[in-house]
C-alpha cells in the first residue's frame, strides 16, 4: 500500500515538473520574441522641405525680353576680355555683342535653339555648331542656356524650375545652404543646383557619370544676386566647362537690366566668311 502511494506521489511530482519546465520554455520563448520585436527597424521619419521649395520657385518670376550691358571674359589657351551687350528674346535667340571700349563690335556669340553661332568679324570666320560644345557636351538648348545665364534651376527637357515641377526634385540641406536636385536624374550624369539661405542661388554643377575628377564637372558659381522685376537675377556669374578637350572660362556681368521691351535679334550665318571647325571657337575669341 505505501509503495502504491509511493509511486502515485512520484508520478504527480513528475507531472508538475513537466509543466514547470514547458512553462520556463514558454516563457523564454516568448521573451525573444519581445527583443526582437522591440529591436525592429523602423525608418526616420522624412523632413517635408515643401514650403522651401516653393520659395525658391517663386523667385523665379515671368520675362519676355532682356537687354543688358557688362563685361565677357574668356579664358583659356587665349584669353578675351570686353565691354559687351546681351539680348535675349525667352526660348528663342541670345545674343552676345563683343565690343571692346563698347565702341565696335569685333566679335559676336548667337544661341538659336540648340544652335551656336560665333562670328569674327576682324579675321572674317566663324563656327556653326551645337550649343552643347559649350557644355561638355551636355545636351542643352537656348532654354538652358537662358536658364544658366540667369540662374534659374531647371529640368532638362521640362524647362525653369516651378511649383509645377517641385513635386520632381529633392531638396536637402547642407549646413546652412539648399541642394535642390531633379530625383530622376540622367543616365551620362547628375545635376544639382545650390542656393543660400536667402533662397539666392549659388551655384549649378554637372557632374558626368564617367568624371575621373573634378577637372570634368561642368559648373557655374553666381554673385551679386539682385532682385529684378523678373525675380532674383546673378549679375555676376562664371561658368567653367571644357571645350574641345581643352580647360576654358566664360565669366559675365550684367549691368542695368532692362525687361520685356521689343528686341531685334540677327540669327543669320554670315556672308563670304571662312567656317571654322567648332574646336577653334577659344583661338577665335581669343584673337580679338
Amino acid at each position: 500500500m505505501k509503495n502504491r502511494q509511493h509511486i502515485h506521489a512520484m508520478k504527480q511530482l513528475a507531472m508538475i515538473l513537466t509543466a514547470a519546465l514547458m512553462l520556463a520554455a514558454c516563457g523564454s520563448k516568448k521573451a525573444v520574441v519581445d527583443t526582437t520585436t522591440t529591436t525592429s527597424n523602423t525608418k526616420p521619419a522624412q523632413v517635408d522641405y515643401s514650403v522651401q521649395k516653393s520659395m525658391i520657385a517663386n523667385t523665379f518670376g515671368s520675362w519676355r525680353t532682356l537687354q543688358t550691358g557688362g563685361s565677357i571674359t574668356v579664358g583659356g589657351a587665349k584669353s578675351l576680355s570686353s565691354s559687351m551687350s546681351m539680348k535675349m528674346e525667352r526660348g528663342k535667340s541670345i545674343y552676345i555683342s563683343v565690343r571692346p571700349m563698347g565702341i565696335m563690335e569685333v566679335a559676336k556669340l548667337v544661341i538659336k535653339g540648340d544652335t551656336l553661332i560665333v562670328v569674327d568679324k576682324i579675321h572674317k570666320r566663324y563656327l556653326c555648331e551645337n550649343v552643347s560644345l559649350l557644355t561638355n557636351g551636355i545636351p542643352a538648348d537656348v532654354s538652358t542656356v537662358q536658364d544658366i545665364f540667369l540662374g534659374r534651376a531647371f529640368m532638362l527637357g521640362k524647362g525653369t524650375y516651378s511649383n509645377a515641377l517641385a513635386s520632381g526634385f529633392t531638396l536637402k540641406m547642407n549646413g546652412e545652404k539648399m541642394v535642390l536636385a531633379p530625383e530622376q536624374q540622367e543616365d551620362d550624369f547628375d545635376y544639382e543646383f545650390v542656393f543660400d539661405k536667402a533662397y539666392k542661388i549659388l551655384s549649378a554643377t554637372v557632374m558626368p557619370a564617367d568624371a575621373g575628377g573634378k577637372d570634368d564637372k561642368y559648373t557655374v558659381n553666381y554673385s551679386n544676386v539682385k532682385t529684378t522685376v523678373a525675380g532674383n537675377v546673378p549679375h555676376a556669374l562664371k561658368v567653367s566647362t571644357v571645350i574641345s578637350g581643352a580647360r576654358a572660362t566664360l565669366s559675365l556681368e550684367f549691368k542695368d537690366l532692362k525687361w520685356n521691351e521689343s528686341v531685334n535679334i540677327d540669327t543669320s550665318l554670315p556672308k563670304n566668311y571662312e567656317r571654322m571647325k567648332g574646336s577653334s571657337l577659344l583661338r577665335m575669341l581669343g584673337s580679338n
